[in-house]
């Protein structure tokens, strides 16, 4: 089944997330399925729903004297077993590198949770899968083949975040030359999401490309999500 992956960020508020809780549970879905990955502030409110709910992020190491921190296993506790690894905004913003990214991917799938890894190139490329194969092969090296089956990718490229100029064809390209990669070296079938300029117009030809997309601003407004899953 398709997913649809609600990256909420820091964008709401206790009283609005609670409003947004109340609507999102009243929304039918079709042939697809909501991740829904609210500040980790709110998770609490969600622990006991009847659809799929994650972490934007976690600390990489267990339980322990880290003040401030907080645990893949806390968040296990809680019922959340989906996590969001590497996303561009940890690198930009909050200076993560590539290797406390692997510390992360290689925790989270250790802990067989399901795992979004994000993935992409950071400028505009002729052959932008060149870069994401260096990106998949750094993160993956000595993950353990079994682990694997937790693996998903959100292929994000970073500087069309916003940019409404990506070419569908050159979108479908990358993702099944990601599909292959994984396919062939790593032996997985693995789910490849798009989360990069999405809108009423392309919503449903970037739907029809691959296994999902991620949504951000779009998913902390009922009415815009409303609008924009009703074209798919």
């Amino acid at each position: 089944m398709k997913k649809i992956i609600l990256n909420q960020k820091s964008y709401l508020l206790y009283d609005e997330i609670v409003e947004f809780k109340k609507n999102f549970e009243k929304i039918k879905t079709k042939d697809y399925e909501f991740i829904l990955f609210p500040s980790v502030l709110y998770l609490t409110l969600f622990k006991d729903v009847n659809y799929k709910v994650g972490t934007q992020n976690f600390y990489s190491y267990k339980t322990g004297s880290f003040s401030g921190e907080i645990n893949l296993e806390s968040l296990k506790n809680i019922g959340i077993n989906y996590t969001l690894v590497g996303h561009f905004e940890r690198k930009k913003i909050l200076n993560e590198s590539y290797e406390d990214t692997k510390e992360k991917l290689f925790k989270s799938l250790n802990s067989k949770c399901n795992t979004i890894l994000c993935v992409g190139e950071e400028n505009k490329r002729s052959k932008p899968f060149n870069y994401i194969k260096k990106q998949i092969n750094y993160y993956l090296k000595s993950i353990e083949s079994q682990n694997l089956k937790y693996l998903s990718i959100a292929y994000i490229p970073t500087w069309a975040v916003g940019v409404a100029n990506n070419k569908i064809s050159k979108i479908e390209k990358t993702i099944n030359e990601i599909k292959k990669l994984l396919n062939n070296k790593y032996k997985i079938d693995c789910e490849v999401y798009y989360g990069g300029y999405i809108d009423n117009e392309n919503i449903k030809e970037i739907y029809d490309i691959c296994d999902g997309v991620v949504l951000d601003k779009e998913s902390i407004n009922i009415d815009e999500l409303k609008k924009l899953i009703s074209k798919l």
